[in-house]
């Protein structure tokens, strides 16, 4: 979204902007809450809005997410610590963070198992890890159904074996 640095509609001006090297040196990030609240705003249309924790995992921004009521995914430990320093509770909001990976490593999981985070399994050996360590686990699955377009066919990881998940059919067999 352009905005104009000579606009008064925000804090974000060219005047402003030119103080920040003197009191904080260079480089410095500078984003303005108002043009993201504004661009939530406009998402709100959707019944769920989630951001991608790795477009941007400033702890300041997540908490002004967070109070927009805007979920996240995360798709590493450090992702979801940061989700909870910015006040993201799994206790109270269930669903607000989101693990999604291929594969897990033992600290995540454990993690994960503890606060019982749900889990985005992108392959059938991450769910034998989860079903291992926290039987019942709430997981979502991603499938990949063989198709699409890409920079390449190789982060492909489960397109054969995200048909069947221990034997039982999760899609139609012609999308294998």
């Amino acid at each position: 979204m352009p905005h104009s640095l000579f606009s008064t509609d925000t804090d974000l001006t060219a005047e402003n902007l030119l103080r920040l090297p003197a009191e904080f040196g260079c480089p410095v990030w500078v984003y303005d809450a108002q043009i993201i609240r504004r661009q939530i705003a406009a998402l709100k249309q959707f019944e769920v809005v989630r951001f991608a924790q790795k477009a941007c995992s400033n702890i300041h921004i997540l908490r002004l997410m967070r109070e927009q009521g805007v979920k996240v995914d995360s798709v590493s430990l450090g992702e979801i610590e940061r989700a909870l320093a910015a006040g993201y509770n799994p206790q109270t909001h269930p669903d607000d963070i989101v693990f999604t990976a291929d594969v897990i490593d033992q600290a995540t999981l454990e993690c994960v198992s503890e606060l019982q985070i749900p889990v985005n399994a992108g392959s059938v050996d991450m769910l034998d890890q989860l079903g291992q360590v926290s039987p019942g686990h709430r997981v979502w699955l991603r499938v990949n159904p063989g198709f699409g377009h890409g920079h390449s066919q190789k982060p492909i990881p489960v397109a054969k074996t995200a048909s069947t998940v221990s034997g039982t059919p999760i899609c139609p067999p012609h999308w294998t």
